[in-house]
């Protein structure tokens, strides 16, 4: 009995000596290989595409756990590992942008702009309204505003439909279009040639769709795997329709729910060519899809910046009565050039 009990603290003690540091290798190992799976592949495999696509704070939780565990057992070096690799997963696939807003450059004039996916809240249309109109916004892209009590949502605004897009603009709707492909017809994008008190602007409304079928995500392997490979075709699709509008000849702005987030290849292309606001002067974690109305786990919705037109300051506001946080941001725009005479 002697023997057998000095065996089991001899096993508990070996336990307690290699758990830190088989926490900390695996911490690295999982966080390491997501970051890897994220890019290589990323969405050309299901796998990869599942994993860039899972709430960022998930990947919190292999090194905050490995960190308690070193912490309580007082190993120092491991402990300063460990805190590393959390931080840079915060800065890194979590998202936490650590920005401070930015001053518009001298004869460079201002606008406040939001979107926000109002889930098609049309019996909460008084309070979208207010609420709206508390932001003093001089641009406002809608998605999933297709019915009619949408149409004289904002006195003093002009506006302009396509699909489930609504685009207000404090100002003048010069001219616009819709952009539409035959994958996905039921989701567009629509191009408004707006004029503000701070100069011209063209704002590119979007509405990217998860996949064109099924509406919630299977739970079983080869139906979650076509699901994922359907959603990435039709991301494809969508961006590379974006893109073809890049570069844009002078100021322009998209936004809108792109169900996208910034662990993703379509990210890193877009931004190759036009400026993320929260990216460049957000602070936070600035996530806008918000799971069952309480938990915010994604970024996804965005106000991007081009052709000039530059970022002063970005954040979120609270989701009711929505599911998705409305994005708000302030864009200095590049004043006109002179009018060349005739």
């Amino acid at each position: 009995m002697a023997e057998r009990g000095a065996d089991g603290r001899k096993k508990r003690g070996c336990l307690r000596r290699c758990l830190p540091g088989v926490l900390t290798v695996g911490s690295i190992v999982v966080v390491g290989g997501v970051l890897v799976a994220q890019r290589t592949p990323g969405e050309r495999s299901w796998l990869g595409a599942l994993l860039t696509y899972a709430p960022q704070l998930l990947w919190l939780a292999p090194a905050a756990v490995a960190l308690v565990v070193t912490l309580a057992t007082r190993r120092a070096l491991l402990s300063l590992v460990n805190a590393a690799v959390l931080v840079g997963v915060l800065l890194g696939p979590v998202g936490l942008e650590l920005n401070r807003p930015e001053t518009a450059p001298p004869g460079w004039d201002t606008v406040r702009v939001a979107t926000w996916n109002v889930y098609g809240y049309t019996r909460e249309r008084d309070v979208v309204r207010e609420r709206i109109m508390s932001w003093d916004a001089d641009i406002v892209c809608l998605e999933e505003a297709r019915a009619t009590t949408f149409d004289d949502l904002l006195p003093g605004y002009e506006s302009v439909l396509a699909g489930d897009l609504r685009t207000y603009v404090r100002g003048y709707i010069l001219d616009h279009r819709e952009i539409r492909t035959e994958r996905s017809r039921a989701h567009l994008m629509l191009e408004v040639q707006a004029e503000t008190d701070a100069g011209p602007v063209t704002v590119v409304s979007v509405h990217f769709p998860r996949t064109t079928r099924a509406r919630s995500m299977p739970r079983e392997i080869e139906p979650l795997a076509r699901y994922v490979e359907l959603s990435v075709r039709v991301r494809d699709d969508k961006f590379e329709q974006l893109e073809r509008l890049l570069p844009p000849d002078g100021p322009m702005l998209v936004m809108g729910d792109m169900n996208t987030p910034p662990t993703s290849r379509y990210w890193r292309s877009l931004r190759a060519q036009m400026i993320d606001a929260f990216d460049a002067v957000g602070c936070g974690l600035g996530y806008s899809f918000v799971w069952r109305r309480k938990w915010p786990i994604l970024r996804i919705d965005y106000v991007w910046a081009g052709g000039g037109a530059t970022p002063l300051r970005c954040w979120t506001e609270e989701a009711a009565p929505s599911d998705h946080r409305p994005v708000l941001a302030e864009i200095a725009l590049p004043p006109a050039g002179p009018e060349e005479e005739p």
